[in-house]
C-alpha cells in the first residue's frame, strides 16, 4: 500500500543526530559519514537498519508487525 509514514523516528546508529519523518514521510540528516547506518522505527512497523553507503538519497520502506499490532491493549 506503499504509504507515507508521518513521524517515523530517523537515528544515526550509534549517534543521538536523528529526526522524524514529515508529512509525506520525507526526512533530512545533516552530517551523516557516508559509512553510516540508519535505524528506522515506527511503533507496528519491523525496525529496519540501512546502510547510507555514500548515497544522498535513500527509499526505505517499513513492513507492518502483525505480531506486535496483536499485543496491544487498548
Amino acid at each position: 500500500n506503499n504509504e507515507a509514514i508521518i513521524g517515523a523516528n530517523v537515528l544515526v546508529e550509534g549517534t543521538t543526530n536523528g529526526t522524524i519523518t514529515d508529512l509525506g514521510g520525507n526526512f533530512t540528516l545533516n552530517g551523516v559519514p557516508t559509512n553510516a547506518k540508519l535505524k528506522v522505527t515506527y511503533i507496528g512497523y519491523i525496525s529496519q537498519t540501512v546502510p547510507v553507503s555514500g548515497k544522498t538519497t535513500l527509499q526505505i520502506i517499513l513492513k507492518e508487525d502483525a505480531q506486535s499490532l496483536d499485543e496491544v491493549v487498548v
